[in-house]
């Protein structure tokens, strides 16, 4: 479904992610060709259901340590494209907002909110991680997951099969 190329990208200027976001601290942009044209929300289940091993045990460990400082953690597994709904939990993400092209899931919590654009223009797919700061906690977390999240989003993508 993908070449094994993935690119340091930037956020489309068509993508409404911003109209959810009023700061952004933290920002990164991946892109991937897609060697078949897929809908984005079979892209985007394909997405989660797919996570590679390290993937899951960076997502396990994570919520085992946050969870003792109040983050949340919550993940609902579904495999049933029917559940990609604005308002819905799939994974880790809650959806608000879908259209032919996008997905925009994310997380608003106490010490940050961190918004996710899953964005599909002809056969690339960019997943653009956009992220602010609630308090010192929020900005103490993202110093040490940063360095994990690039590797999360890079592999997420290459296991996207």
């Amino acid at each position: 479904m993908i070449s094994d190329k993935i690119l340091t990208s930037s956020l489309p200027s068509s993508s409404n992610i911003n109209s959810f976001i009023s700061k952004i601290d933290f920002s990164d942009s991946y892109e991937i060709t897609l060697k078949k044209d897929d809908d984005i929300k079979n892209i985007y289940l394909k997405l989660l259901l797919n996570s590679p091993k390290l993937v899951k045990y960076l997502m396990l460990l994570r919520n085992k340590i946050m969870s003792l400082f109040g983050f949340k953690t919550e993940i609902i597994n579904s495999n049933n494209i029917k559940d990609i709904q604005v308002g819905n939990k799939v994974g880790f993400f809650n959806i608000y907002f879908i259209n032919e092209h996008e997905i925009i899931a994310g997380e608003e919590d106490k010490h940050l909110d961190f918004l996710v654009s899953f964005y599909k223009r002809d056969t690339t797919l960019i997943v653009t991680t956009l992220v602010k700061y609630n308090n010192i906690f929020g900005k103490i977390y993202m110093t040490f997951v940063k360095p994990f999240h690039k590797i999360v989003v890079k592999n997420m993508l290459k296991n996207l099969k």
